[in-house]
């Protein structure tokens, strides 16, 4: 493995979109920057004498021939796509890993039974449609192109219209996954949390990943002078808003044992000057878990308190469904490959599941799935903080060679 141009290749796309600033990073779905990479990634892949296309969403679709030609294909990949100011190594670093797998068996003339097709996805995270892991739902056939048209953006633009015109379904070939049409799904990234480092730990190994409940609250109060409203005759969409957070803060705790995080990650005052009582105020509420009947059920009190809250305090609101992803469990199977790899190189490991979302939940219902983390820096991901070392990387890439190489085997069955 030649980690040295791994290496290179993070600076080459993270230069695309560098906050000067902060240090962020900034590959907006559907942006110029991310757009850019794509194209990169597709000339790279290119490079690496692989067969590449773009499909109708975006995704850079790159395919190795096997020896048999027929059989299933192993699907390596992840997202290019970054959250506001983001960090350098989340989503890209599966992207890249999956190339450099390629590399690795070009280097060693290495023919694998079954072909290789490695995705970078577009759109894996909410940052511009409130919605998660949008390329991956297309190509598994979870949203089609009419779904699209009633999804917009935070602007009030829509999601089919910011993509027919991008659109190029190079060669009229067709990108979606159906049902045992796949072999297998392999996604590395890095963890996003701070497990793996804190108990000292090379590899992750994932058993199951949590899914969001999301939900956009539009608290409606009186706008009113600051100085001249007296406290009993305020109705304040601010204050209520925070009573709110803190209670959906509290049900979070009180549930975490069980799986369960909540966050309000945003928030929108208006008129958001000093002088005047908020009236209005939009949150957006995020709910996860591992357990689909215990986020619901946590989904369901959050509701009583909003209703309760805004009832008591004389307000009026809206609640709106942004959608939701449901958990999936992952293959144990492809985590025993992994797992006799991590030996094999003598690399300590962990099994543990995922708090975060991952295209690799959109895989799991149509063939056996399965995620390798590697540690990063305090836990920090989604921040221009986000750090991960050059010895972590090669380990993460080099499992995932191992895994993909085992995978690729003829003789190798998965249920």
């Amino acid at each position: 493995m030649n980690i040295d141009h791994v290496i290179e290749n993070f600076h080459t796309f993270n230069n695309f979109a560098r906050n000067k600033i902060n240090g962020g990073i900034n590959r907006i779905a559907f942006s110029q920057p991310e757009r850019l990479a794509a194209l990169k990634f597709s000339m790279l892949c290119q490079k690496a004498g692989l067969d590449v296309y773009f499909d109708f969403f975006g995704n850079v679709i790159a395919r190795r021939e096997g020896k048999y030609p027929n059989l299933k294909p192993i699907v390596l990949g992840s997202h290019i796509d970054t959250v506001k100011d983001g960090g350098q190594y989340d989503g890209l670093l599966g992207v890249l890993g999956a190339l450099e797998v390629v590399e690795y068996l070009n280097e060693h003339h290495i023919e694998t039974d079954h072909p290789i097709i490695i995705i970078a996805f577009a759109c894996e995270e909410s940052t511009r449609f409130n919605e998660a892991t949008l390329g991956s739902k297309y190509l598994t056939g979870k949203m089609t192109k009419n779904d699209m048209k009633s999804i917009q953006d935070n602007d009030g633009n829509v999601l089919y219209d910011i993509v027919a015109p991008l659109a190029q379904d190079m060669n009229g070939k067709t990108a979606l996954f159906e049902r045992n049409k796949i072999k297998a799904f392999l996604e590395l990234h890095i963890e996003q949390g701070p497990i793996l480092e804190n108990n000292k730990k090379d590899i992750g190994i994932v058993t199951d990943i949590a899914a969001p409940h999301r939900f956009k609250l539009q608290i409606q109060g009186v706008t009113s002078h600051s100085g001249s409203t007296p406290m009993p005759m305020r109705r304040d969409a601010l204050t209520t808003a925070a009573e709110i957070i803190l209670k959906i803060e509290s049900i979070g705790k009180t549930y975490h044992a069980q799986g369960i995080v909540t966050t309000v990650g945003y928030a929108q005052v208006y008129p958001n000057t000093m002088n005047a009582i908020p009236g209005e105020v939009t949150l957006l509420i995020d709910i996860r878990g591992k357990k689909q009947d215990i986020r619901e059920r946590v989904v369901s009190e959050i509701k009583e308190q909003i209703e309760l809250t805004v009832e008591a305090r004389n307000l009026s609101h809206q609640l709106i469904d942004l959608g939701h992803d449901e958990p999936r469990s992952l293959n144990q199977q492809m985590a025993n490959i992994t797992e006799q790899s991590c030996i094999n190189q003598n690399f300590t490991y962990r099994y543990m599941y995922s708090g975060a979302g991952h295209d690799a939940m959109n895989f799991a219902p149509i063939c056996p799935t399965s995620m390798i983390f590697i540690p990063c820096k305090n836990g920090v991901s989604h921040s221009p903080e986000e750090s991960v070392t050059p010895s972590q990387i090669e380990k993460g890439i080099q499992v995932m060679i191992d895994t993909t190489i085992e995978l690729s085997k003829l003789d190798t069955t998965l249920v």
